[in-house]
């Protein structure tokens, strides 16, 4: 019932006291799953569109990371990530990445710390991309490609790491949608280098192992369960797109470098679109059952933005608004100026 666990996390909003319990949950419990909860339920109420309660969320979870003591357990850093990846999904990529820098260099290990790297990374690159700024650490030492030369391709590994479960549970998105965003950067990274049949190349790699992890995470058993909708929506919405570098990518070798060597691993080629349309159907779908109004209006931008097809994302970004009270109608129509991808 989302409607009562948000109504409980206003009440644990109103009767925290760092002080009093933080301590005493961290040691009873091994963090501090107030808090936790908290940033859990400001994603929530994000995707649901109501982002005048997200952001009073985001808040109070911002100001307890002033004084939550960071080594008694990793709810601070974890909260750090969480914070990082809402500042995310509101295009506001200054924010997000001032929030999540240092959580790589933390000098203790700690459960989250692989989701916290990677979504500490993608952070960086994002706000790089932005503003018009190469990088040139390739995937940032993640070796992201390696997954092109495993079973995964062709597997789906449903005993994954409880790391892996638990991040796609108390986060908007689980590592592999994380890893599949670092690749979609890398491919449009590499859009600024000269042309060659090298880069291009390795735009399609790239392009390939985003698909292939994500399809990891889309493919789970429980991938579209209540706790887990949240990424298996924003899988279903980065694979739309990196479904439309691949054709785009494809092409290009084809009519640029008809020498050139074409591996199309996935066997895509030609169903790109197809596939692509019914990711994003399948998104609106869910969307409208679930009133996820913010991912009404991403794909609706995105219908816009890649000029698939413009009158139909016109009328999904109009549908969405319509349900917002005035404040987040406020918030979300910013929002949209900001989506450029």
């Amino acid at each position: 019932d989302i409607e009562k666990a948000l109504e409980e996390c206003e009440g644990i909003m109103d009767i925290y006291d760092h002080d009093a319990y933080s301590l005493q949950l961290v040691n009873t419990y091994g963090m501090d799953w107030s808090l936790i909860c908290v940033g859990t339920m400001a994603s929530t109420y994000l995707f649901r569109g109501q982002f005048t309660a997200a952001q009073r969320s985001v808040d109070f979870l911002t100001k307890q990371m002033q004084v939550i003591d960071e080594f008694a357990s990793s709810t601070k850093v974890m909260s750090r990530g969480t914070v990082s990846s809402y500042y995310l999904r509101l295009f506001d990529l200054s924010r997000a990445h001032d929030i999540s820098s240092g959580i790589a260099t933390t000098q203790y290990g700690y459960f989250f710390k692989e989701h916290g790297t990677l979504q500490e990374r993608l952070a960086e690159k994002e706000l790089a991309l932005q503003n018009s700024e190469a990088f040139a650490d390739s995937d940032g030492g993640f070796d992201l490609l390696s997954i092109l030369s495993s079973d995964n391709i062709y597997e789906v590994q449903q005993k994954r790491s409880m790391l892996r479960q638990s991040a796609e549970t108390l986060c908007d998105r689980g590592v592999e949608a994380i890893q599949a965003a670092i690749c979609q950067a890398e491919v449009r990274n590499l859009e600024s280098s000269p042309a060659s049949a090298e880069v291009v190349g390795k735009q399609l790699q790239f392009c390939q192992a985003g698909l292939i992890y994500l399809n990891q995470t889309l493919s789970q058993n429980d991938a579209n369960n209540h706790e887990r909708r949240k990424n298996y929506l924003l899988c279903l919405h980065q694979k739309a797109h990196l479904l439309f570098w691949h054709q785009k990518i494809l092409q290009r070798l084809r009519d640029d470098f008809v020498d050139a060597p074409v591996n199309d691993l996935l066997e895509l080629e030609g169903k790109e679109m197809d596939q692509l349309r019914q990711c994003w159907i399948e998104c609106d779908e869910l969307s409208k059952k679930y009133d996820y109004v913010y991912m009404q209006l991403l794909v609706g931008k995105s219908f816009i933005n890649l000029k698939i097809d413009e009158a139909v994302g016109e009328e999904l970004i109009t549908s969405a608004l319509e349900k917002l009270t005035q404040s987040d109608r406020t918030v979300a129509e910013e929002l949209l100026t900001r989506i450029d991808t």
